[in-house]
């Protein structure tokens, strides 16, 4: 078959490229693929001479040549036609059409008719091109077949010269817009802004040392004499347990002494003139002991039924209607009374919302009363379990130590706020990226969920 032979019949012809295509994809370096492009397009397409270029290597292979000299004149002047065709359409090339410079090159190397194809990657980015030269005429339907199989070499030279990891990122972010570029590197640096991890739970002001009244032994409360937030002196008379029980039983100890008392004054006339009365004197005498020690025990349970205040201070009870008429045990506490100006910030945290937190971190209480005002305190204990709350619910109890005024305040101001009010403390944990900060619940929520 001649250069002007017709174009092959389509079956030949799509065996042809699909032999080549398979040479393609199997070929184990990029000169080799390199020698497939020039040398073996021919069982497509009758060509005297084809060459290779690319952007990133220049002249990479030349039909006949094992080794093209890059240096050379004719490799010179390929370099500078091939840059001057740049990413044009696959089509002839007419020696009209170059520019005076590279006439006559064209006319010394590559006598005939010339035909351009480009290479592209898979995105459509231009990798080089292949140029072929014949003696005869190129057809449409050579151009149509050199298309598509330069659509084959153009994929596989991109997968052999496939750039790196970072090559490809340096690329694909020239096609990302500046303005979204700008923008993610802006959320980035916000996203990375430090701020403190903290959680909000339920609080109230508390005593932070008060002197708990407990029951002095089991009864009844037959009376409770202060109000909540009364304030009271030191042994002023707080409740009283029913003495009715005690007060007969205190009776009962005292006429059975007094008995006894008779008893031994008989018994002592008697021993003078009766030796086996005289005996009975000890017996006597150990009796009247013992009845005088249930008289004392009892004339002191009748006492503390009568319970008083350890230190003055501001009472602290629920409401006092509710302790009338109640049993207590021994032990078990009624009241309390504590010194208004030594309280603490006492706060519940749930166990979903626990950080971790150290001692001394920053404590903010928000009053309900006078939530612009906020009180300052420092983490002073925060148990390890869950406790139960008065609500039933279970969460960690933490206090806080008031943080005392700066000097200047005005007056009023430096007072510490007062016992039983409530609100919401937000204690600050470790600084933490702004990003962790708000990602944190949502994660926690899909570990949860999802078990990961």
């Amino acid at each position: 078959m001649t250069d002007a032979a017709p174009a092959p019949a389509p079956e030949p012809a799509l065996a042809a490229l699909l032999t080549l295509e398979a040479r393609a994809r199997t070929a184990a370096t990029a000169a080799e693929l390199g020698f497939v492009m020039v040398n073996e397009s021919r069982a497509l397409v009758r060509y005297r001479q084809a060459a290779l270029f690319t952007r990133d290597q220049g002249l990479v292979a030349v039909s006949g040549v094992s080794d093209p000299d890059r240096t050379g004149p004719f490799a010179q002047w390929l370099a500078a036609l091939f840059r001057h065709l740049g990413d044009r359409d696959a089509g002839p090339l007419e020696t009209a059409g170059l520019p005076e410079k590279l006439r006559p090159g064209w006319d010394e190397w590559m006598p005939g008719a010339g035909l351009f194809v480009p290479l592209r990657d898979p995105d459509g980015g231009p990798l080089g091109a292949l140029l072929f030269v014949r003696d005869g005429v190129w057809r449409d339907s050579h151009v149509d077949l050199l298309r598509r199989l330069a659509a084959i070499y153009g994929l596989a030279w991109a997968w052999r010269r496939r750039p790196g990891l970072w090559t490809r990122f340096r690329r694909g972010l020239r096609r990302v817009p500046r303005w979204r570029l700008l923008a993610l590197v802006l959320v980035a640096a916000v996203m990375a802004v430090p701020v403190r991890l903290s959680v909000l739970a339920p609080a109230e002001v508390v005593a932070r040392d008060p002197a708990v009244v407990r029951a002095p032994l089991d009864g009844v409360v037959r009376r409770v004499l202060v109000e909540p937030n009364e304030a009271v002196a030191q042994g002023q008379v707080l409740f009283e347990l029913d003495r009715t029980r005690l007060a007969g039983q205190l009776a009962v100890s005292q006429t059975a002494l007094a008995t006894e008392q008779a008893r031994l004054e008989r018994a002592t006339q008697q021993a003078f003139a009766d030796a086996r009365a005289k005996a009975d004197l000890a017996v006597l005498q150990s009796r009247i002991e013992e009845r005088r020690a249930e008289v004392a025990r009892l004339q002191d349970q009748l006492d503390r039924a009568t319970v008083t205040a350890p230190r003055a201070g501001t009472a602290v009870l629920d409401d006092p209607s509710t302790w009338i008429g109640r049993p207590v045990a021994t032990g078990e506490r009624v009241l309390s009374v504590a010194d208004p100006a030594d309280v603490e910030v006492e706060a519940w945290v749930s166990p979903d919302d626990m950080i971790p937190l150290d001692p001394g971190a920053p404590v903010t209480l928000f009053l309900n009363v006078d939530p612009v005002r906020p009180v300052p305190a420092r983490l002073r204990t925060l148990s390890y379990a869950a406790a139960e709350q008065p609500n039933g619910l279970f969460a960690h109890r933490a206090r806080a130590a008031i943080v005392a005024e700066e000097e200047g305040a005005g007056e009023g101001e430096g007072a510490p706020p007062r016992l039983g009010l409530k609100g919401t403390a937000r204690l600050d944990g470790e600084t933490v990226p702004l990003g962790y900060w708000l990602l944190r619940k949502p994660l926690a929520v899909a570990r949860r969920t999802f078990g990961w």
